[in-house]
């Protein structure tokens, strides 16, 4: 039986519902060293809870129940749709730029000064359940033509476009898939990417930060096969592709446009590592409760000495040894400092 690189169990992991209608306190005040305001674009990676909370747990609403947020303690150790235990990359971002935490999730409808976060769990380039990044970007666009976003706004803006999971390649490569089958579809992913950075850029978005994709092979969904001591080889080099592809294709922003290399920072500060929080059964999830409400799911004794939090997405601690290695880059390219 061919075995499949991303397979229907990843789908279901990447389809994270994340988003919900309850109020969440904000954090601490921060001072901010500029006034940029901050659009996120993206997948789990970024999103701080833009799909609506089921009443019931599932594999794509986990991250509005327990234990996602135990370790948010600005957030009162809640869940607030954040697919991690704490904060996700969008909000040490922000705190880079001086703010508090990532900008209010686009199905909130009032204006913050601090941006807006458009990015949704099992988003990816291509459309389906999540909305996919051009209908992101559109959605931005809709609150430029409507004046709710101004064009001062935007002069004075960063975006970061976290298209990270490698959602698009779920299902649609296997071990069987050829070299130019790989090379096809990652030209036609990443210039979609590419198209979403010129949008970004014609709306008046002044700086653009993308990510690169992590190296995929060494997520621990891959790596549990073999208790998390390799890493798979084809879906590195997939990611790999991905990466060259949407690197060449950026290279005519180079002045508005910073590539942070997520798959260089990944293999650096964990190849593999088991996650956080698990269950057992191969299809199961973090999170996952059966019908009388027991665990079947258990979580280290410390979070935050885990770089994963589930089989996908890293802990606030691996989200923070992450941003500390982008932070330089990202300080240069945008001419600020902070205290973060």
């Amino acid at each position: 039986m061919t075995k499949l690189v991303f397979t229907a169990c990843l789908l279901l992991l990447l389809l994270v519902v994340n988003g919900g209608h309850h109020v969440v306190e904000a954090r601490r005040h921060r001072e901010r060293s500029k006034d940029y305001m901050l659009f996120v674009f993206g997948d789990s990676f970024a999103d701080v809870g833009n799909r609506p909370r089921t009443s019931q747990r599932t594999v794509m609403s986990r991250a509005w129940f327990y234990p996602y947020g135990m370790s948010d303690s600005d957030h009162g150790n809640r869940p607030t749709g954040r697919v991690s235990d704490g904060m996700v990359q969008s909000d040490i971002l922000a705190m880079i730029l001086g703010g508090d935490e990532s900008p209010p999730p686009s199905r909130q409808t009032q204006r913050d000064p601090s941006g807006v976060n458009f990015a949704v769990g099992g988003s990816g380039v291509f459309s389906g359940e999540a909305a996919s990044l051009r209908q992101q970007v559109e959605q931005l666009a809709s609150l430029v033509n409507r004046g709710i976003v101004e064009a001062e706004d935007l002069a004075e803006s960063v975006a970061l476009v976290a298209v990270s999971t490698g959602h698009d390649y779920a299902g649609r490569i296997t071990h069987e898939s050829s070299s130019n089958d790989m090379r096809a579809l990652t030209s036609q992913v990443t210039d979609e990417i590419a198209s979403a950075v010129m949008r970004l850029r014609d709306l008046g978005v002044s700086k653009v930060l993308v990510n690169l994709l992590p190296a995929l092979g060494c997520m621990p969904w891959q790596s549990v096969g073999s208790h998390y001591s390799q890493c798979d080889s084809q879906s590195n080099m997939l990611a790999s592709m991905h990466n060259t592809a949407l690197r060449n294709k950026l290279e005519a922003f180079p002045q508005d446009v910073l590539v942070l290399d997520l798959y260089t920072v990944f293999s650096n500060a964990a190849q593999p590592a088991p996650p956080c929080c698990s269950n057992p059964d191969p299809s199961g999830y973090c999170g996952q409760e059966d019908p009388n409400g027991r665990p079947q799911y258990t979580v280290c004794a410390d979070p935050h000495s885990a770089f994963f939090w589930d089989y996908i997405h890293p802990t606030q601690a691996g989200w923070e040894t992450i941003m500390e290695q982008l932070v330089q880059p990202i300080q240069q390219f945008l001419g600020i400092q902070s205290s973060w």
